[in-house]
């Protein structure tokens, strides 16, 4: 009995060193929080953008070369803590067609802390409090953003479906490897997505953008790679 004695011994003893660091755990969070209302104020005085999805791509591409953790890794358990900071600044209304991969989507992108707003059209949507839309690509939301000048912004990947992010909000930080998504009536690049007869939606790097700006083209948005 006594080596079970002493493996309840180590077991309590890991235990109590769990507990320590999940402490510090919260304690830094709570900082982080108390920085991140700081930055609340400078941004609400300039109206600056809450969801800034180019910083947070950032901030997993740091944490994983500290880490040695992958990228996406980061992101898969991060995303909640910057989603808990980021409602000292408000929680975002987002847009979405009532399905369950899209209240998935909007989670994974946005964590726990967003309102989704369901809709049958997207031209129910109130314009002064939604700034954002998740949502497959479809004519339907390609004629809505050029309507309205909003952007794509992000995408999130779910099984087989790839459900993209659109916003009033342009990001405004760009790589050479994040990808540009541009709208023409011909395939013009590798990767390409057809919409209807005659209109594409094709994804370039952002370096190579250039090699573009001759051609009848509408830059939808860029995505942030990470």
């Amino acid at each position: 009995m006594k080596w079970v004695i002493k493996i309840t011994r180590d077991i309590n003893k890991l235990r109590e060193e769990i507990d320590t660091i999940d402490k510090k755990i919260v304690e830094l969070i709570l900082n982080r929080m108390d920085i991140v209302h700081q930055v609340g104020v400078t941004k609400s005085k300039d109206n600056s953008r809450i969801y800034v999805p180019e910083r947070e791509v950032a901030i997993y591409k740091k944490l994983s070369e500290f880490s040695g953790l992958a990228p996406n890794q980061i992101q898969s358990f991060y995303t909640e803590i910057i989603s808990f900071c980021r409602k000292l600044e408000g929680v975002l209304n987002v847009g979405i067609k009532y399905n369950a991969l899209s209240l998935i989507g909007v989670k994974k992108i946005f964590g726990e802390y967003v309102n989704p707003i369901v809709i049958n059209q997207f031209e129910e949507l109130d314009l002064d409090s939604v700034k954002y839309i998740l949502t497959p690509f479809s004519k339907e939301i390609i004629d809505f953003i050029k309507k309205n000048n909003w952007y794509l912004i992000n995408k999130v990947n779910l099984n087989e479906e790839i459900l993209y992010l659109f916003s009033s909000y342009n990001n405004s930080i760009f790589k050479d490897n994040d990808i540009t998504y541009i709208l023409h009536n011909d395939i013009i690049s590798k990767e390409y997505i057809e919409i209807e007869q005659n209109l594409f939606i094709n994804l370039i790097l952002f370096k190579n953008l250039k090699d573009f700006e001759n051609l009848n083209t509408i830059i939808l948005g860029t995505i942030p790679s990470i």
